[in-house]
């Protein structure tokens, strides 16, 4: 139990070392898979610092079968102070309420996905690959930005510019909450899915 208490106190610190200092604080919630894009992500954030940003902090949570690589390549690349890998976690709805930005950097086995949705339900606006079902949920310019899978140079622009862009992060998160309200709820589906027998129904007359 104590050491439980002491990750959360320890992690609780983090989190409010990242509010002082100002930094934008990006979250990817996914499987550690190759495919799903974090070391296109590690190659952005290595741009950004490289380019002398140190006003952001990437947070990636999820376990799987790249973690091992993932942790090695993020040492590699001196990055351990921007991009934190922060493993399991089940306080979802926790972590994707102190994000400023939501990412998903996928290119390979990517359809709706549930972790964008509900960033979205939260207003959180979002910087996501072209790739599959991406572009179906994300509205490019108007609940996020959206950049061409594997494109790490083009991922790092969208990050800077939602940087050094407040206001137009609180449009996007505001768009993307309404949308998600719109589009998305069970609400919506169930009213979609009775729609779609119903003129199944009315064809078979």
């Amino acid at each position: 139990m104590w050491d439980r208490l002491r990750k959360m106190l320890y992690e609780a610190s983090e989190v409010m070392e990242l509010f002082m200092a100002g930094a934008v604080v990006f979250g990817i919630l996914a499987r550690l898979e190759d495919y799903k894009g974090h070391l296109d992500l590690l190659e952005a954030v290595r741009r950004l610092k490289e380019r002398g940003r140190e006003d952001f902090t990437v947070l990636a949570a999820g376990t799987g079968p790249f973690e091992g690589t993932l942790a090695q390549a993020v040492r590699q690349a001196g990055a351990e102070d921007r991009m934190k890998l922060l493993g399991f976690r089940s306080d979802v709805p926790a972590l994707l309420n102190i994000l400023d930005v939501q990412l998903n950097c996928s290119y390979g086995t990517e359809a709706t996905s549930m972790a964008l949705l509900e960033g979205m339900s939260l207003g959180l606006p979002t910087i996501a690959s072209d790739y599959g079902g991406n572009p179906y949920v994300v509205e490019d310019g108007g609940t996020g930005l959206l950049f061409p899978s594997r494109n790490a140079a083009a991922l790092a622009e969208a990050m800077e510019r939602l940087m050094d862009r407040p206001e137009e992060r609180k449009a996007l998160g505001a768009r993307a909450r309404t949308v998600y309200e719109e589009r998305f709820t069970g609400q919506v589906f169930a009213r979609n899915t009775e729609k779609i027998y119903l003129d199944i129904l009315k064809g078979a007359k």
